[in-house]
């Protein structure tokens, strides 16, 4: 195998998938050493800035590796973007939704294949501002999607989809939404609302397909968002996301848009691709920044 003279840098959490990923550290280091003749493998401490790591790498990398899950994504995005570097991704997260959408939901050695082949793709971010500011790459959850990731959290020794349902139904039982007032490109929309969930991606949750129709290089957010309805209701909704919202099921809405702007009268939590933000925000802006990011995807993703 010939050697690339492309500078990379993987990043790589130790803590992902309930702190399983470690197991690959040695496989990643002989492989790394086989294709690129300059490269570093850097693992990240407990409450490291990995953005601020990424962003310093990303001064002497062609590409910054994320190797880890969701919200290892969404750290190293935060630190590369506005910068002309690549995201690679070797996905060892416990839900890895951002990959799924550019068909990078592959073996390790596929996708490490695809970071050495260096094909690139421009995708877009969601840039959200207000009570809380950042760069989302995936999908943004607000009210009772943002206590499910809350809740989720807590379990600290399960994986996978069984995380994300457990945490969905105690935030059904706990949240039961909220007066808002949305601002969906200079429409207003005042109504009692349960879920906002704005997507750059297809999959949030693990299997959760919320947004069948988001594509990354598009131009705009897919919104969905939930009325406030019966407890029963949420209930019997929550294993029917798993196929998408379908237009049966009442108070849920999806639609396109490219700026957003939420006004809510209590406190709401909120996540960024798997990451908690805050459980005090009441006021929040998101908009859609075409082609912030350079991403390596396979050539016909």
């Amino acid at each position: 195998m010939q050697k690339k003279s492309t500078r990379v840098c993987f990043i790589f959490n130790p803590v992902a998938d309930r702190n399983r990923s470690s197991q690959h550290i040695d496989w990643l280091n002989n492989e790394a050493h086989k294709r690129w003749e300059i490269f570093e493998i850097d693992i990240t401490q407990k409450n490291q800035d990995i953005a601020g790591l990424a962003r310093e790498k990303s001064e002497s990398f062609d590409v910054v590796i994320a190797c880890g899950g969701d919200g290892t994504i969404n750290q190293v995005v935060n630190g590369i973007v506005g910068t002309k570097t690549a995201l690679g991704v070797l996905p060892i997260g416990s839900g890895n939704d951002f990959v799924k959408t550019l068909n990078l939901n592959k073996t390790l050695p596929e996708c490490l294949e695809i970071i050495y082949a260096n094909h690139q793709t421009e995708i877009d971010l969601i840039r959200y501002e207000g009570d809380c500011d950042g760069w989302c790459a995936n999908t943004i959850g607000i009210g009772l999607d943002g206590w499910a990731n809350y809740y989720a959290r807590n379990y600290k020794f399960l994986r996978g989809h069984a995380v994300y349902v457990l945490g969905a139904l105690k935030a059904a039982f706990s949240f039961r939404g909220s007066q808002m007032n949305l601002n969906i490109d200079d429409v207003q929309n005042n109504g009692e609302y349960l879920m906002i969930t704005v997507c750059n991606g297809k999959w949030e949750g693990g299997n959760f397909y919320i947004a069948p129709d988001a594509d990354m290089t598009d131009g705009f957010l897919d919104l969905l968002t939930i009325n406030t309805i019966p407890l029963s209701t949420v209930l019997s909704y929550l294993p029917r996301f798993r196929w998408g919202p379908s237009p049966n099921m009442k108070g849920v809405k999806s639609r396109k848009c490219k700026h957003l702007e939420i006004t809510s009268k209590i406190p709401l939590a909120v996540h960024s691709d798997g990451e908690h933000l805050s459980t005090s925000v009441t006021n929040l802006t998101l908009s859609v920044k075409k082609k912030m990011l350079l991403v390596l995807t396979p050539k016909h993703h």
